[in-house]
């Protein structure tokens, strides 16, 4: 599902742009370097807080985690 919204979203964007005559060259090399930043900014945050805080820090992304699983299955119906 997750794979299917985001074929749709893509697509959606990819169309929207062509209809507003959008320059895609600048709009692709803007989106890639800021994902580029952001990964590469989350990589080293979590580089510095995983040495220090280590397997506290895995177990609140384990909860967190579990915790988002709990509400999108909420949300389909599954989980009350």
């Amino acid at each position: 599902m997750t794979a299917l919204g985001t074929s749709i979203d893509a697509a959606a964007v990819g169309v929207t742009l062509a209809l507003l005559n959008a320059n895609i060259i600048v709009i692709a090399l803007s989106i890639g370097a800021a994902t580029f930043l952001m990964s590469t900014a989350g990589m080293l945050v979590g580089r510095a807080i995983g040495a220090r805080f280590g397997s506290v820090v895995e177990f609140i992304g384990g909860v967190a985690l579990i915790g988002l699983g709990a509400k999108i299955l909420e949300h389909t119906g599954y989980l009350r």
